[in-house]
């Protein structure tokens, strides 16, 4: 397929990122590896200013736990992202989220249920790896002997999953019987975030004249 041109969009982005960054003069921006660059790039556009006005900003440093990885979406080839609708929404109801763990691509070379797998290339053993860490020598060697089909590999995952987010959509539902309370906390949020946010405009403002 042939790739479609780049817009503006494409090239402001990460100003717009850069932008929400330094507003709020963080000293860490929690983000993926694949975000890094945002951080790079962020700090570059800091830096520039800063050698042109004065010192303004604050250069961030990314912040990127060594245990997290880039999660796979359910298709088996891109992030997982809303951007590609491939993503597990943990939130959903019961039956839509196993639904969605249903849909999961796993070895693509297992084609019959009595097939060996291979779980190193399997997306549903990725997330097995993060939800159900202590089973994970039993579902390798299981599915390598193929007596763990996928079906019940996928159900066990939805298991694992619900069992190990219970407690936050438990709370979630009990939130949302409450909006006020939610209202009131966003509104206390965007209060300060709109302090800070109002004086480093000012500030930049002053520094370029304007």
């Amino acid at each position: 397929k042939r790739k479609k041109d780049p817009t503006v969009g494409l090239f402001n982005y990460p100003i717009l990122m850069a932008s929400d960054i330094l507003i709020y003069s963080p000293d860490l921006v929690p983000v993926g590896r694949d975000q890094k660059q945002h951080v790079e790039i962020t700090r570059d556009i800091a830096q520039s200013f800063n050698n042109t006005y004065g010192e303004t900003f604050k250069l961030p440093e990314d912040l990127i736990e060594e245990e997290v990885e880039t999660i796979i979406g359910v298709d088996g080839v891109h992030k997982m992202s809303k951007s590609y609708g491939n993503t597990i929404e943990i939130f959903a109801p019961e039956d839509e989220l196993k639904k969605q763990i249903m849909s999961m691509v796993t070895d693509p070379a297992r084609v019959k249920r009595d097939d060996p797998g291979d779980p190193d290339v399997c997306n549903v053993f990725r997330l097995q790896k993060i939800f159900a860490p202590d089973k994970i020598a039993e579902i390798k060697k299981h599915c390598r002997s193929a007596e763990l089909g996928c079906v019940d590999d996928k159900k066990a995952l939805a298991e694992a999953i619900l069992e190990e987010l219970k407690p936050a959509r438990k709370k979630r539902i009990e939130l949302n019987k409450n909006l006020d309370y939610i209202n009131e906390v966003l509104e206390e949020g965007a209060k300060k975030a709109r302090k800070t946010a109002t004086e480093m405009l000012d500030k930049v403002r002053s520094k370029v004249g304007l």
